[in-house]
Parts: C-alpha cells; sequence; structure tokens
C-alpha cells in the first residue's frame, strides 16, 4: 500500500481559493444511467414496397438454442468478435413475439428501412425460441432474411443479458442523406 503524503498548508490554501463560492453537492451518491434503446414506433406511412429480401424459405434449419453468426464480406472479424460480446450500443430494439412470419417479415422490412433513415447502427432483433419441440421460425426466417438485405452488415446470437439464443444483434451500414430510402 502506498505511504499517504501529507498537504502541504500552502496546497490546503490554493485549493480552497479555487473552489471559493461554489456548494457543495446535495446527495452523496452520483448515478449516471445509461441511456435506454428506441423504440421503434409503427411508422403509418410506411408502404411495403421497399424489401431486402425475397419472402423464400430458409436453406438450412436452426433449431432454438442454436448460435446463430453472420458477415458479409469486408467486414473485419474483430468487428464480429465486438457484435458477438455485445459491445456495441443498442440503438431500437424489434420484439417479433407472437408474430406470423408474413407480420415478421413486415416488421422486419419496416424496422431496417427506419433504423437506415434515422441512422441507427446497432440494434436488437428478439425473435424467441418458438414452440418446445418445434424448430423456431422466426428465428429461422430472420437468419434466412438478414443475409439477403443489403443494408446488413453483421448478425448474431446476442449475450444472454438481451435474451441469449432467442434474439440476435444486427448491424447496419451507414448511409448518407442522398442514400436514406424514401418511403
Amino acid at each position: 500500500m502506498p505511504k499517504k503524503t501529507k498537504i502541504s498548508q500552502e496546497d490546503l490554501n490554493a485549493f480552497y481559493k479555487a473552489v471559493q463560492g461554489t456548494k457543495p453537492l446535495l446527495q452523496r451518491k452520483v448515478q449516471i444511467d445509461k441511456p435506454k434503446p428506441k423504440t421503434m414506433r409503427k411508422s403509418p406511412k410506411f408502404n411495403d414496397e421497399i424489401s431486402f429480401f425475397d419472402g423464400g424459405e430458409p436453406r438450412e434449419t436452426v433449431q432454438a438454442n442454436d448460435y446463430i453468426q453472420f458477415k458479409s464480406s469486408g467486414v473485419a472479424e474483430k468487428i464480429l468478435r465486438k457484435l458477438r460480446k455485445g459491445q456495441y450500443t443498442i440503438e431500437a430494439v424489434l420484439d417479433l413475439h407472437r408474430k406470423t412470419v408474413e407480420e415478421a417479415r413486415s416488421e422486419v422490412n419496416r424496422f431496417l428501412t427506419e433504423c437506415i433513415n434515422h441512422g441507427i447502427k446497432c440494434v436488437l432483433m428478439i425473435h424467441g425460441k418458438g414452440k418446445p419441440g418445434a424448430a423456431p421460425a422466426l428465428k429461422n426466417q430472420l437468419n434466412y432474411w438478414l443475409r439477403q438485405a443489403h443494408p446488413v452488415l453483421a448478425f448474431c446470437s446476442s449475450a444472454p443479458k438481451h435474451g441469449g439464443n432467442g434474439a440476435i444483434y444486427v448491424l447496419l451500414k451507414s448511409f448518407n442523406e442522398e442514400n436514406k430510402l424514401e418511403r
């Protein structure tokens, strides 16, 4: 343990002069809250003309507890590793629980469009784990759809604190003002 040094009277006088006229804080502890992720609201003007993926069926089936991940070409492994660890700030959340595949397809298209138009880079999509004993439909569809979506740089199953294998982190490309999508 380092030795404590004694503060000289000259230093104390300088300190008291520097803080002269200030008032002490009333609370003893300062607590800084992290900003809460934005929940995207349904846009009444959205039309379903913009589609980032086809409505086809997944080519491979994943199970409820399977870990999924994808990175488009040119994305560094370091970026995917940071995404896996949940080191990016989640800026928006899409909850697809209890949605049909068709409702989910429409919601994902709308959500991606809104995220791009608002400059959002990292999102969390909650798909759930499906019914016991059956392959999770929404997880399989998202795994298939997001691999086709051009704004998606990478995605992977989330950390346990965000839903584990029942949710995915999605990292989106940045678009400048001229390249934002029209609604």
